[in-house]
């Protein structure tokens, strides 16, 4: 009988190659396995030096060279990024981590220095923070580590004044405008009827105050107003008139006494007419001898003092002509003191009105700014919406970015609150140009 074949799995043998190839691919993998486990370590911890804080100008650190107390101490970094190490001078640290300050300042001593110096650094005052915008104390504020935007708030006293408090003060300064809005068109009011009162007394005449309206004004001010200038028109103008009566009344004395001086002059002349007749007369009967000589004196001491007379006369009626002359000028200057005085105080009147009415637009606009803010403040009320910015100054630049109250400050930022205010009114063309 054939023999039987059995149907039972065999066991396969590798060829000679290919077991060979095995444990070579085994100790590659075992080999990068090891190399794995040995980078594990090393991946944190230059992740760590990677983001390490790096010192700039305003840091100050203190430096302590083991064994060497003379050597070490604080030093602050200047703007130039450098620290001064005794007995090495400058040493740069632009860029650098407190561990490669370390290595950088060991490194310059070991130069001809110190044998093997054991140097430690260590950050002993940050640089200060800055805290601006929409918060009570706006300043700068010693960095404390893992301060937070919310604790740099806190530092500078918590966020600016209430919306409350907001809304109140907008509320205040639309009464302000308002009330020097009221003031101005008081004063327009009142400038204008002067103006018109002082242009009647320029011409002579009663004030019309028919084109005088109350506007905003009530209507009992306008009719004080008006009986006011009206008072006062009629006081100046019966003062005066009376100043020019009273020296209109020494006229006829003047005259009177004019005349009175003339009628005594004449009077003086035809008895110096006759006495001269007279003596006419006594020289022809002296010449015959039927007249004393002591007649004839008598008769030239009379002609003498009717002449004296006469002169004192003339000088009586010239000095009174003189005074017709004075009260005269004294009149007209009276009339022209008045009229000085009426145009003086209406330049002023009409500068002030110009004044006024080149402010009151401006005044007007301011008013109704503010109507919009109140009515704005009190749309939107609520908490505040605010937004925070922080700048961060690096080696290369500047830049400004937005965070939020948990996020973390690093020395020498810059924390900038700002209040979100509410979208504005639409401007006339007029508010547009002033804004």
């Amino acid at each position: 009988m054939p023999a039987r074949q059995t149907s039972e799995p065999q066991a396969l043998t590798p060829s000679p190659a290919r077991a060979v190839r095995a444990p070579a691919a085994t100790v590659r993998l075992s080999w990068l396995a090891g190399l794995c486990l040995l980078a594990l370590p090393l991946l944190p911890a230059a992740a760590a030096e990677q983001n390490a804080y790096r010192v700039a100008p305003g840091d100050r650190v203190g430096i302590t060279v083991f064994g060497q107390a003379d050597m070490s101490g604080d030093t602050m970094i200047d703007s130039s990024y450098s620290i001064a190490v005794p007995l090495v001078g400058s040493v740069s640290v632009r860029g650098l981590t407190l561990r490669e300050i370390e290595q950088r300042v060991a490194k310059s001593l070991a130069d001809g220095y110190l044998q093997n110096p054991v140097v430690s650094v260590r950050l002993t005052e940050p640089r200060p923070i800055y805290v601006v915008g929409d918060v009570r104390t706006a300043g700068v504020y010693p960095y404390r580590h893992g301060v937070s935007v919310l604790g740099a708030v806190a530092l500078a006293g918590g966020f600016g004044v209430p919306e409350e408090q907001v809304r109140a003060a907008l509320r205040t300064d639309f009464v302000q405008a308002d009330e020097r809005v009221r003031a101005l068109e008081t004063t327009r009011l009142t400038l204008t009827a002067r103006r018109i009162r002082l242009e009647a007394q320029r011409d002579g005449r009663s004030p019309d105050f028919s084109s005088l309206a109350a506007g905003r004004g009530s209507e009992e001010f306008v009719t004080q107003l008006k009986a006011s200038e009206t008072e006062l028109h009629n006081f100046q103008t019966s003062a005066l008139q009376q100043q020019i009566e009273m020296l209109q009344q020494q006229e006829p004395k003047l005259q009177d006494n004019k005349r009175f001086v003339q009628d005594q002059l004449n009077a003086e002349k035809r008895q110096l007419e006759l006495i001269q007749q007279h003596l006419v007369d006594y020289n022809a009967l002296l010449s015959s001898g039927l007249a004393r000589r002591y007649t004839g004196i008598e008769l030239q001491r009379e002609e003498a003092r009717n002449r004296g007379n006469i002169a004192r006369f003339n000088a009586d009626i010239s000095s009174n002509g003189l005074a017709l002359g004075e009260l005269s000028l004294r009149i007209r200057e009276a009339r022209e003191a008045f009229q000085r005085r009426v145009w003086s105080e209406m330049q002023d009147v009409v500068q002030r009105l110009a004044e006024t009415d080149a402010a009151l637009p401006a005044a007007r606009l301011t008013r109704e700014l503010r109507l919009r803010q109140v009515g704005l403040a009190e749309e939107t009320a609520g908490p505040p919406k605010r937004s925070l910015f922080v700048t961060r100054q690096t080696e290369q630049r500047s830049e400004t970015f937005p965070v939020v109250e948990g996020a973390l400050l690093e020395p020498g930022d810059i924390l900038r609150v700002e209040r979100q205010r509410p979208p504005e009114p639409d401007l006339p063309p007029t508010a547009a140009a002033m804004r």
